[in-house]
């Protein structure tokens, strides 16, 4: 799985894009972003629909973020 690079998009389109994968994410499925930093206010959204979500550093100075259902 290569996470896809939304460091390129102007807000709130990253997180639109993210909310929208994970109304459809499936059991055992998991999805990653290249984002420029730790989306915070997203992750509110992601707890309260039951997506876990971890980060790791992309090595650019951004940060890549995983999700996947809880």
């Amino acid at each position: 799985m290569s996470p896809v690079d939304l460091r390129h998009l102007a807000p709130p389109e990253p997180m639109e894009i993210i909310l929208d994968a994970a109304d459809q994410l499936q059991d055992q499925q998991t999805l990653a972003w290249i984002l420029p930093h730790h989306p915070t206010p997203l992750l509110p959204m992601l707890t309260a629909q039951g997506i876990a979500y971890r980060f790791e550093l992309s090595g650019d100075g951004g940060v890549i973020l995983y999700i996947s259902k809880a």
